[in-house]
């Protein structure tokens, strides 16, 4: 017992990890900026390359840097202000009664359906993006505690889901169409007619959605055992009555909804970009109602819902009820916003100092100027990939910096540029899920923290934790890519691995 409370002792918090890493970068940029370590950056769709060294952040342009803009990059960094209004849609749903009266009866279900469910849940919600972990990581924590299970499980589960789900998607996501422009410029530094399809690896996607969503389950279910049972209750009422009427109530709103993303109907297309040549673009685009507006959208039609169950239920009786129904999520995830502001400090110094993109030009340009070709490539490539995910979590970013080598790269030896994307997404989102400096890692951990009695829980401890999962999902990975290599069957409508 005494050899026990020692390790915990030893057992570094979130916080101190993420100042520790502050300070590791840091030294580790002051001597790359020593020894003139640089990189070169390739623009997509052209061949010119731009000089990028590391730069010294305890130099006095590095301190003043940070001291300046501290306080501003934590304000506007995005998964601030998206986990600030899921919390607000989450807080009434539960306390109004209508989670419980949702969540309760899948009490009935076996636990390994009910993974089953989230995992698959999670892979398809990427398609509203990162609003998904904003909103489904507290959702599932709320989940799991009223089927008696383990809160941080089902926060975890959630987190492996979505995370995986973006190297998948099963639909369409906006990062996806992105990733697919520049896939194209990279494209198109060997052949002007290349042009990357909605649905060039649609076979690709349903198979490996479904796969790892089996495999996940399964080893998820294993991996539950760790995890104490929860039995917190609370005395909510539930109603059928209340349940009908609200159901009838959100059937409405998301039927208006709905209309006003169909373009060519009388007034319809109010959330689309209409300057968007595809749908998928009408939809997502940067400059679209939609895109802009979808967690205001979501957290009125929530809170429409809960305040009416909560008033037919009676767990909500007045205006003062309802106002404190909006803050009961917040209880227990002040932890949440401290990670993110020392989150946002790292991020600052990785950025400035372009650690991150020198260590990648060189990566990728090392491979490169290697000599591997095929199936040896195909791997190098994906085991790489999941390496630089570590250092730069951005899908969108890390693809600008790799796709015009390894576009033309894999090309060059007859694999088709929609395959080496899919191969690009499945391996970022293997990295994703061991990255320190990924931000919805830091932000699960927080939401752990509201249900988690171990004090000693950390970064370090909570990858460990889940680090088998990985690489059993890496390997699942690995052999979808690999078999499908090898049978060349096609990836999508009209798409093949080869040129």
């Amino acid at each position: 017992m005494k050899k026990s409370n020692k390790v915990k002792r030893r057992q570094l918090g979130p916080v101190v990890e993420i100042l520790l890493l502050c300070l590791i970068v840091s030294v580790l940029c002051f001597f790359l900026n020593l020894i003139g370590t640089r990189g070169y950056v390739t623009e997509p769709g052209t061949l010119v390359t731009n000089l990028t060294v590391v730069n010294n952040i305890f130099s006095s342009s590095g301190i003043k840097y940070i001291l300046n803009n501290s306080l501003v990059n934590f304000q506007t960094i995005e998964p601030l202000v998206l986990v600030i209004l899921s919390l607000i849609a989450v807080s009434i749903l539960e306390a109004s009664g209508l989670l419980k009266q949702i969540f309760t009866p899948l009490k009935k279900v076996k636990p390994r359906y009910v993974t089953m469910g989230v995992m698959l849940v999670g892979i398809i919600s990427t398609i509203i993006g990162d609003y998904s972990y904003a909103l489904l990581l507290p959702l599932a924590g709320i989940l799991y505690k009223y089927i008696g299970r383990n809160s941080s499980l089902g926060i975890l589960t959630m987190f492996i889901s979505i995370t995986i789900g973006y190297g998948t998607g099963m639909i369409y996501n906006y990062q996806a169409y992105q990733l697919g422009d520049i896939t194209e410029l990279a494209a198109s530094n060997i052949t002007a007619n290349y042009n990357y399809e909605l649905l060039s690896n649609i076979f690709l996607m349903i198979v490996s959605t479904i796969l790892l969503t089996l495999v996940g389950t399964i080893v998820l279910e294993r991996f539950a055992k760790k995890f104490p049972r929860n039995e917190e209750v609370d005395n909510l009422n539930v109603s059928k009555k209340a349940c009908k009427v609200t159901l009838i109530a959100f059937a409405l709103m998301m039927a208006v909804f709905i209309y006003f993303i169909i373009p060519g109907l009388p007034h319809s297309g109010l959330l689309l970009d209409m300057e968007q040549p595809t749908y998928i673009g009408k939809l997502f685009a940067a400059s679209s109602p939609l895109s802009q507006g979808l967690m205001f959208l979501i957290i009125g039609i929530l809170m429409v819902c809960g305040f009416i169950y909560g008033k037919v239920s009676r767990n909500i009786k007045n205006s003062g009820d309802y106002s404190n129904a909006l803050t009961k999520s917040f209880e227990g995830t002040g932890y949440v916003f401290v990670l993110i502001f020392f989150t946002s400090i790292l991020y600052e110094i990785i950025d400035w100092t372009n650690f991150s993109t020198v260590i990648t030009t060189n990566v990728v340009d090392f491979i490169g100027s290697s000599n591997l070709s095929g199936l040896v490539l195909v791997i190098v490539a994906f085991i790489s990939i999941v390496f630089i995910s570590i250092f730069i979590p951005s899908a969108i970013t890390k693809w600008n910096l790799v796709a015009p080598i390894y576009v033309p790269l894999l090309m060059r030896t007859n694999i088709s540029p929609a395959f080496t994307q899919t191969l690009f997404m499945a391996a970022d989102s293997v990295g994703k899920l061991f990255s320190p400096i990924y931000i919805y890692l830091i932000i699960t951990i927080g939401f752990m923290y509201k249900y988690e009695k171990d004090t000693n829980m950390s970064i370090v401890s909570t990858v460990k934790k889940i680090m088998p999962i990985i690489l059993i999902l890496s390997v699942v990975w690995i052999v979808i890519i690999v078999g499908w290599y090898l049978t060349g069957l096609p990836i999508g409508i009209n798409s093949t691995i080869t040129l």
